[in-house]
């Protein structure tokens, strides 16, 4: 933003910062295709320029695709999410077994460590049912795809779904791309 020369909107206060945020962050180490900036400007910039400027001021491999003005005080929400990993062939027979075992459950409960608000602060222990979370997983080949989507402010984190798989929550989540992300306003 500042290389582009964009009047950004900066907060107020004694440390002042951008006015800028991901509206779908994504787990830490998964790579994205696609991801959703929003910046607040202090001055209106017509799309092609303000994609133009970002463009050419973005480094190597970084690119802006499209640029669109949001009425004051909307912000885009994420509505769903799809990710891809790549499974080699002979992991392929035991994820679609265990996909075909997750299909014919109720509930997919899993357990997630949440901060507690209040005078004990910390960490407790929450059960949590994923299946209403996840609107698709299916192996496309070599694929595994898979669609999330929240109930109001909860998602499903994509290494949980990894896990119920049977597959390692923290190498294979390393391997993971989100190739979308679905918006609303």
């Amino acid at each position: 933003m500042a290389r582009a020369k964009l009047p950004i909107r900066y907060t107020q206060g004694f440390n002042p910062h951008p006015v800028l945020s991901l509206a779908c962050p994504r787990p830490v180490g998964v790579r994205a295709e696609g991801d959703l900036l929003v910046a607040s400007l202090t001055a209106p910039i017509e799309a092609d320029e303000l994609l133009r400027r970002l463009n050419n001021s973005a480094l190597s491999g970084m690119r802006f695709l499209r640029a669109e003005s949001l009425p004051a005080g909307q912000k885009p929400q994420a509505i769903g999410a799809e990710y891809e990993l790549r499974v080699p062939a002979e992991r392929a027979e035991a994820i679609r077994s265990r996909r075909a075992d997750l299909a014919a459950q109720q509930s997919w409960p899993v357990e997630r460590l949440v901060s507690t608000k209040g005078r004990g602060k910390g960490l407790a222990k929450r059960t949590i049912d994923l299946k209403p979370l996840v609107a698709d997983v299916k192996l496309d080949g070599e694929k595994l795809r898979m669609h999330l989507v929240p109930q109001g402010d909860l998602w499903a984190r994509p290494g949980e779904v990894l896990r119920l798989l049977g597959l390692d929550e923290h190498l294979d989540l390393a391997a993971l791309v989100r190739t979308e992300v679905h918006f609303g306003l």
